[in-house]
């Protein structure tokens, strides 16, 4: 089934990007002694608000490079390290789409590949990264994670892979 006909497959492959760029991929939340913590993961950096007390040497803001050195297991540390890559990864398609918004042709003419199926593949990867780090702080992190922009990018490179290829 194609859910994009191709003379708007470009417009949706510039446009899912940017949505995966501001969506958080994951939002975690929980409570312990009277304090509740609530983390929303962009792919370039992270936000941490604790309500209840001041803490110190509190980071509310990492970027994503910082989060793994912060984690307090080895499960953790492997989910910020898939969290910067899906990040470094995610530095292609949205350098790409700046340029097709642009120069739409010439970037058509100069890819060997489609470049729609080509965002497709690289939102795919950026998908496949942030589950796999929302799996592990559902697994390790307390509380309870939903992988927000994860799936939205899931679900983005899904139809851009299945939209109608331009002839």
């Amino acid at each position: 089934m194609t859910w994009v006909k191709s003379e708007y497959a470009g417009e949706l492959a510039v446009l899912s990007t940017w949505l995966v760029a501001l969506a958080p991929w994951s939002a975690s939340v929980f409570e312990v002694s009277n304090l509740t913590v609530v983390a929303l993961r962009f792919l370039p950096f992270r936000f941490q608000f604790i309500f209840g007390a001041t803490l110190d040497n509190e980071r509310p803001f990492l970027w994503a490079w910082e989060v793994a050195r912060f984690q307090q297991s080895a499960e953790l540390t492997l989910a910020g390290y898939a969290g910067f890559a899906a990040f470094l990864l995610f530095a292609v398609p949205f350098a790409l789409s700046l340029f097709y918004y642009f120069e739409e042709e010439r970037l058509t003419d100069a890819l060997p590949v489609d470049p729609v199926a080509l965002f497709g593949w690289l939102l795919a990867g950026v998908a496949a990264l942030t589950l796999a780090a929302t799996a592990l702080f559902v697994r390790y992190f307390p509380g309870l994670t939903v992988p927000v922009g994860a799936a939205v990018a899931a679900v983005l490179a899904y139809v851009l892979l299945t939209s109608e290829q331009a002839d």
